[in-house]
């Protein structure tokens, strides 16, 4: 479909829009829209580079998790700007600016979700590096985060996909693939709740569900 076909991110309607304008908000390219999700947690008193180095190793730590949980449970593809996988290039990608704040690629906050204009592909873009999938694989996330009690807590990220192989070992029911990664940052007020905001704005952006579970590590 074409991005003005496409559904609209929930909660990204305003409220003097028409009833048939369905524009996307976002960076719109010739091939994909895509969707700042750089994670910046608010640390009470600290200094912005402690801030900014933590917000990029969470991010660094998110990408290189849901490469390998997509990697794993369906087909993805790879690549660096200007390939197929990250559907875009230099060029377009610097006319983002003009918009609005995008980091460099060389900046850790440099973090994208996509999808496709024909609704076909979404993925993740880190720096210069893309992965993609078929839409139509994703059936939804499950974020937990563990509350320090007898140790210093955890998060957990999980991603469901419809079944690829159904001689699949690690199929859960049968009919569905999950796979999960746990992020080494420990549990911090501040980390929860952005990383509950950055995920519920990306299940929103490529149109799927996600549920959201705290509980105390004991």
């Amino acid at each position: 479909m074409p991005a003005e076909d496409l559904p609209y991110p929930l909660g990204k309607r305003h409220a003097g829009d028409s009833v048939d304008d369905n524009r996307l908000y976002g960076l719109v390219g010739n091939e994909a829209v895509f969707e700042h999700i750089g994670l910046r947690p608010c640390i009470n008193a600290a200094p912005r580079d402690e801030e900014r180095a933590l917000g990029g190793r969470v991010n660094g730590e998110m990408f290189v998790g849901l490469k390998k949980v997509f990697g794993s449970i369906t087909d993805i593809e790879v690549g660096r700007s200007g390939s197929p996988a990250s559907m875009t290039n230099d060029a377009e990608f610097a006319t983002f600016g003009s918009g609005q704040w995008v980091p460099p690629t060389d900046d850790d906050a440099h973090f994208f979700a996509f999808r496709s204009r024909d609704a076909e592909w979404v993925g993740f873009r880190w720096h210069d590096e893309s992965f993609r999938f078929h839409r139509a694989s994703l059936l939804g996330f499950a974020l937990e985060a563990a509350m320090p009690a007898r140790s210093s807590g955890y998060f957990q990220l999980w991603a469901v996909c419809v079944l690829r192989d159904e001689q699949a070992s690690r199929a859960w029911l049968h009919n569905v693939q999950a796979e999960n990664f746990v992020f080494a940052t420990q549990w911090t007020a501040e980390v929860a709740f952005e990383l509950l905001s950055v995920m519920t704005n990306v299940a929103n952006f490529l149109g799927t569900t996600l549920t959201a579970r705290q509980f105390s590590d004991v």
